[in-house]
């Protein structure tokens, strides 16, 4: 089979190309750390980074979730311990008025006391975290509670606030955020009709008014704060939910980045020792192609 100079010149230059391609490759890679430019650099490497970012993304996505999470359910848990308060204070007061040592007045001014104190806790029920009514369910861009007099309108709805930190499908009971009205005042608002009504009774003042007091007022304090306290333990365990998985969130997170960084940059002692060795050949290639390619005729006119 016969080899012409065309056929030579032909393969020596494509060997020369492809050396130099190599010797540029690398240059470029060491020039930003990336191993990856295109994916048929690597083809198997882009569809792992591929997969890498894609699962950043989505975790991303879920930490953020979780710390909006944490911020609605931390202002909510800061709420219900004010509540608790004042249940605890009514409850105080309460005892004082029915001991069947205080005048009429101090009795009905105890009243006056427990009447603000219920204002205290609508004003709280109205609370709001980046313009969001927190305790009004999905109706959250409206005023929940209303009080004219001594009724108190519930606005809100009984719907609850879902921020995913896991794939598949949500469940209230475990990605619910929020608590509602009825969470926390109990079906129709019990917990603060039953204020009203116990407002009512310091507000009389009268003996008959002291012994309900001293009987059912407290006992419906009692029951009405042990509810607001269950709701408040459901919404802590949640918390800490939230909590536990946004560390383990925070740690896929870290993996997922070293795992991506180790896939797409690199290691830059090996880059370097391979640049050397890609220039060394192309210098070796063009050393050896000046002694084999076919002489011109200017060679022979020399």
């Amino acid at each position: 089979m016969r080899i012409t100079n065309n056929t030579i010149s032909s393969n020596f230059l494509g060997s020369l190309n492809r050396s130099l391609e190599k010797s540029l490759k690398i240059q470029t890679q060491l020039a930003d750390g990336k191993a990856l430019h295109a994916p048929s650099d690597d083809p198997i490497k882009a569809v792992r980074s591929l997969r890498y970012s894609t699962s950043m993304e989505l975790n991303n996505q879920y930490t953020q979730n979780a710390e909006d999470a944490l911020s609605w359910m931390n202002t909510t848990d800061d709420d219900m311990q004010d509540l608790s308060s004042i249940m605890i204070s009514i409850k105080e007061q309460v005892v004082q008025a029915s001991n069947g040592t205080n005048p009429q007045s101090a009795i009905q001014a105890i009243g006056d006391s427990v009447d603000n104190l219920i204002n205290q806790m609508i004003n709280i029920g109205n609370s709001q975290l980046g313009g969001r009514y927190i305790f009004a369910g999905q109706n959250d861009k409206t005023t929940p509670f209303i009080r004219d007099g001594d009724t108190i309108t519930y606005n809100g709805d009984n719907q609850k606030i879902s921020m995913p930190i896991h794939p598949g499908i949500s469940t209230p009971s475990q990605d619910s955020v929020n608590l509602t009205g009825e969470d926390v005042f109990g079906p129709n608002l019990k917990i603060l009709n039953d204020l009203i009504d116990i407002k009512n009774h310091l507000k009389s003042g009268s003996t008959e008014d002291q012994e309900w007091l001293s009987e059912t007022g407290l006992a419906l304090i009692e029951e009405d704060h042990s509810s607001m306290l269950q709701s408040h333990t459901e919404l802590g365990a949640r918390m800490s939910m939230y909590e536990m998985a946004k560390n383990m969130l925070d740690g896929s997170n870290t993996i997922i980045a070293e795992d991506q960084a180790n896939n797409d940059y690199i290691d830059v002692a090996k880059g370097i020792i391979d640049y050397k060795n890609a220039e060394n050949v192309y210098k070796m290639a063009l050393q050896i192609g000046a002694s084999i390619m076919p002489m011109s005729l200017a060679d022979f006119l020399r």
